[in-house]
Parts: C-alpha cells; sequence; structure tokens
C-alpha cells in the first residue's frame, strides 16, 4: 500500500473524478474534475482507468511525500513542479522513489492542475463519487479536501512504460478566449441590443468566480425589465443573467435548477479552457457554426 502525505495543503486541493452523472434530478450537481480533458490526460499517462481520483489544485498546488515507490504524472495549468528540488516534466509519466517529495507550486499561467497517482486509491465515495460536494463534504467525502498532515492510501499497481504526451500537443494558455455558445432558453427574450453585446465586447473574468460559477464583471444592457422565471434546469456551462446583468457561467459545482433567464449554453468542448481562466482573464463568446 503507497501512503502519501500531504506535508503542505495548497491554496486549494481536492481530489475530484468524473462526478455524479444520473443524479441531478434529485438535486445533486454534477461535480467532478473543472478540466475533464487534464483529469482524464493525467490519468491515461500512468494507467489508471478514467474514473480514478486525481488531485485537482487551484493556483497553488501542495507539497507531498511519497512513503513507497509511485508512478505520477501532472496535467494542466502551466507550474514548475519539482521532485525533491529537480524540476520534472508535465505531461509525462514521472517515477517517484521512496521518500520523495513533490511540491507543485504555484501556477504560472492557467488555474488547475491535475496530479494522477497510480494505483486504486482508498477514499470515501458518495454516490459513486469521491469529488466533494458543494455541502456537507467533510460528512460525506471527508478525504476529498485536502488538508496539511492529511495521508492518503493508494493500492499500489504494477508498474507500466513511460508515456508521454508530445510538446506541440500540451496546452497553450493565453489572457484572450474565445468560447463558443449556444443560444439558450431564454434567447430571445433579451433585447437585440443585449444579444450583439454579448456577442461583440470582451468580459472579464471577476475574481468572484468558483467551482460553481464564473462571474464576469461587466453587465450587458437592457436587462432590468427581464421577466422572472420558475425554477427550471440548469447544467454546467449554462449562462445565466441574474438582475444585476454580470452574467454567470455554471460550472461543475453548479446547482440543478435556477430562477435566472439562460443567455447561452457553452460547448461541451470549450468548458476545460474555462476551468483553466484566472481572474482577470477575458472571454469572447461567439455562436456556434
Amino acid at each position: 500500500m503507497l501512503e502519501v502525505e500531504i506535508i503542505s495543503a495548497g491554496l486549494f486541493d481536492t481530489l475530484q473524478d468524473e462526478g455524479r452523472p444520473g443524479y441531478q434530478s434529485q438535486g445533486v450537481p454534477l461535480g467532478g474534475a473543472m478540466d475533464r480533458q487534464s483529469a482524464a490526460l493525467a490519468n491515461q499517462l500512468v494507467g489508471n482507468p478514467l474514473g480514478t481520483p486525481v488531485v485537482e489544485s487551484t493556483l497553488l498546488g501542495p507539497r507531498l511525500r511519497f512513503h513507497g515507490p509511485a508512478q505520477i504524472a501532472l496535467t494542466g495549468a502551466m507550474a514548475r513542479p519539482t521532485l525533491n528540488g529537480q524540476l520534472i516534466s508535465r505531461y509525462t509519466t514521472v517515477n517517484v522513489a521512496p521518500g520523495a517529495v513533490l511540491n507543485i507550486g504555484g501556477m504560472q499561467q492557467g488555474c488547475r492542475t491535475y496530479l494522477a497517482i497510480r494505483g486504486d486509491w482508498q477514499v470515501q465515495q458518495w454516490l459513486g463519487s469521491c469529488s466533494p460536494p458543494p455541502y456537507q463534504s467533510e460528512v460525506l467525502t471527508p478525504d476529498s479536501r485536502l488538508q496539511s498532515g492529511q495521508r492518503l492510501n493508494i493500492q499500489n499497481a504494477p508498474e507500466i512504460e513511460i508515456r508521454q504526451i508530445p510538446l506541440k500537443e500540451h496546452p497553450v494558455f493565453s489572457k484572450t478566449h474565445k468560447i463558443s455558445v449556444f443560444p439558450g432558453p431564454e434567447w430571445a427574450a433579451f433585447s437585440n441590443s443585449a444579444r450583439s453585446h454579448f456577442l461583440s465586447q470582451p468580459f472579464t473574468l471577476s475574481k468572484d468566480s468558483n467551482r460553481m460559477g464564473l462571474r464576469l464583471a461587466e453587465p450587458l444592457p437592457e436587462t432590468e425589465h427581464l421577466p422572472g422565471l420558475l425554477s427550471s434546469a440548469v447544467l454546467p456551462g449554462t449562462i445565466q443573467v441574474p438582475p444585476s446583468g454580470q452574467p454567470i457561467i455554471l460550472m461543475a459545482d453548479a446547482q440543478t435548477t435556477g430562477g435566472y433567464p439562460r443567455l447561452a449554453q457553452v460547448s461541451t468542448n470549450d468548458l476545460p479552457i474555462l476551468a483553466q481562466c484566472r481572474p482577470g482573464d477575458q472571454v469572447q463568446f461567439r455562436l456556434h457554426a
């Protein structure tokens, strides 16, 4: 059994997997990794099934000590991870010796890194997932919000050959992002001016953003008299417009229903891009062809 010690936690480190599909009708958020593409690649690089937990770190990652041999991979945001003080590559399988210390550090570009560790994670699940829900996570998934001094147990698996993703296939990060959207159910309720503004002007990601939703700083025009709605279904990628006029892009931990007009729906392919946006980044929306 491999034991991984959290020497010091980062800014916001959680265990994430593919979430809880199939429970939205009961009011349970989908959850799971924000950047599902990076999480899947990390697991592939160490030979784990796609649903295996990974460590998702936001802006600043943890320091970990491995009490046994391990194979790991790091994907997602651009950091400068070190193993015993030596820089290691991202997007490749890395062999770790017993006693080694991994320091993920701060994200230089992008927002979230994903750490995969080969083996069968021995962590508590709720409804088939270890991802912490936005409520009562300390009871339902007590292992999943990483704390300094915590220890994780992973059942070892046979070592695999080194796998690597070529540099030319690594993500390229930017401060501006083009996001494809489809018209939402209430698209027609917005004025021509509001719709035109939404598709022609950049929006800045507010620091008041999290795994539940990304709030945009600039308001849309002519939203004061939008009709109220009965609570209606929403999902990750739904763009709601509250009375302030500032659009909110719902993300992985979002509620399953909402009462604000649904202006648009982000293309599933572009959700990983939004997951890597940092406060201050700008997004430009375009209708999906």
